[in-house]
């Protein structure tokens, strides 16, 4: 290769480094691909009927090994905290345990759906815009999205 070449290689593949660098900085971040780590995440959906208005249902998930990792949150009535693991795609919650406050049925039946989909649950992905699925080998599912800072 000539000089000029190399010179001209080298100038743009600066260039493009600096200008990813700049979209991270100006732009949001992007998803944390693979990963359930930290949070909080809010439940968009619950096995496909949403999430009723005024209920809020949300998960953070603490690192650790296989048996300190923590799940923890709002499940729309009650507080609740369990275990999880994630390898890859497969993931696993439970045992779960929270409060036993009395709600109004509809924040108590979103509750059980939630917690009973969340123990159910074995694989996890996340699509192009960073929210994740939860899926359970039945078909239930739980959509999650990082909350908004």
């Amino acid at each position: 290769m000539t000089r000029r070449v190399v010179l001209i290689t080298i100038g743009l593949l600066a260039l493009s480094a600096c200008a990813k660098e700049v979209a991270l900085v100006k732009g949001d971040l992007p998803a944390l691909g693979g990963s359930l780590e930290g949070g909080p995440w809010l439940v968009e959906d619950l096995n496909g009927g949403g999430v009723p208005d005024g209920v809020r249902v949300d998960a953070t998930f603490e690192p650790g090994d296989q048996n300190t990792s923590v799940v923890y949150g709002a499940g729309g009535c009650n507080r609740y905290r369990g275990s999880w693991q994630q390898t890859g795609a497969t993931v696993k919650f439970g045992p779960l345990a929270g409060t036993m406050m009395m709600c109004e049925p509809a924040k108590m039946d979103t509750e059980r759906k939630f917690l009973q989909t969340m123990e159910a649950v074995r694989t996890v992905s996340f699509d192009s815009t960073g929210a994740a699925l939860l899926k359970a080998p039945d078909g239930r599912t739980i959509r999650l999205r990082r909350e908004a800072k």
